[in-house]
């Protein structure tokens, strides 16, 4: 995974797992609620870059 995402994205990855941890810890609803936020502004981000790239010429497949 690290050759993928390199020590920044997995960085940011533990931060995002620890932010819902933290707020888990008050309230296990609020804390569904912005993990299914997360989860669609990701869904959203990779159709987006999927269009771009498609409109372009390539495919998820051309980039690495």
């Amino acid at each position: 995974m690290l050759d993928k995402i390199g020590a920044a994205g997995v960085l940011g990855l533990v931060f995002l797992v620890g932010g819902i941890s933290v707020v888990a810890i008050e309230s296990v609803y609020v804390a569904a609620g912005v993990g299914f936020a997360f989860a669609g502004l990701m869904l959203v981000a990779y159709g987006f870059v999927t269009t771009i790239l498609g409109a372009l010429g390539m495919g998820l497949g051309d980039v690495t």
